[in-house]
């Protein structure tokens, strides 16, 4: 069974939401036990539902997207976000309004690279994947930036070397899975996918705070701008 105990925050004006996903998810992954926390007023939701899901040995934690502008994030802070970087397992995100168009799993969209994270993500989707299920694996060669581009290396020959590493990766998938690989920004690419599925699932690391705040900027940002219901797998670091 893919989750065993999911618990579902319940503080927010989305929990209704949220509680509709989780429920979807249970029932694909097999029936797992759901239990609501509601956290107290005044203390962190990312870590009233970190200490939570540890207490009850929970592998997914399920919120809603928050109901606040922009503005109101920056200002009071995102539940979600913080969730996102607190949780020490996976996080599935509801968006607005999503208890109104609940159903079951017919198209499932996965971030993929090949890397252990890309890979955590691909079983997730496969496990939750029923009969009649399409998996679309999507692999985003994305231009380098800042550091992370070899120095004398072009920007172009980058981009070809890293679209050539990930289309050996696509090519590598059996013929359950629809692979496809574009050029672009890797947020952008998976929110175009999000509005043609109904469950997009990227992958993340088991890393420090420090490092999901660096590293994590894909999924947090997924997490505002996916049309559909986000899952953010955790693969252990190798």
């Amino acid at each position: 069974m893919l989750f065993n105990s999911v618990i579902v925050g319940a503080k927010s004006a989305a929990a209704e939401d949220a509680a509709a996903l989780a429920r979807v998810l249970a029932d694909a992954a097999g029936s797992a036990r759901i239990s609501e926390v509601r956290v107290p007023d005044g203390e962190s939701v990312g870590r009233g539902l970190h200490d939570a899901a540890v207490e009850q040995g929970a592998d997914l934690i399920v919120i809603g997207s928050s109901s606040r502008g922009l503005l109101g994030r920056i200002l009071a802070g995102d539940d979600v976000t913080t969730t996102l970087r607190c949780a020490p397992c996976a996080v599935a995100i509801a968006p607005r309004g999503f208890t109104a168009s609940a159903g079951g799993l017919q198209r499932i969209g996965v971030g993929y690279d090949g890397s252990p994270q890309a890979q955590a993500a691909l079983a997730a989707a496969r496990a939750l994947a029923g009969d009649g299920t399409e998996i679309r694996a999507l692999g985003i060669a994305t231009p380098p930036q800042g550091l992370v581009t070899p120095l004398g290396v072009s920007a172009v020959a980058a981009i070809e070397a890293k679209r050539e590493q990930i289309e050996r990766c696509i090519g590598e998938l059996d013929g359950g899975v629809e692979g496809n690989v574009v050029d672009g920004i890797a947020h952008q690419r998976l929110a175009e996918l999000s509005g043609e599925v109904d469950l997009l699932v990227v992958g993340s690391s088991q890393r420090g705070k420090v490092g999901r705040v660096l590293l994590g900027s894909t999924s947090e940002t997924l997490s505002r701008q996916a049309a559909c219901p986000l899952l953010v797998t955790v693969a252990a670091d190798a």
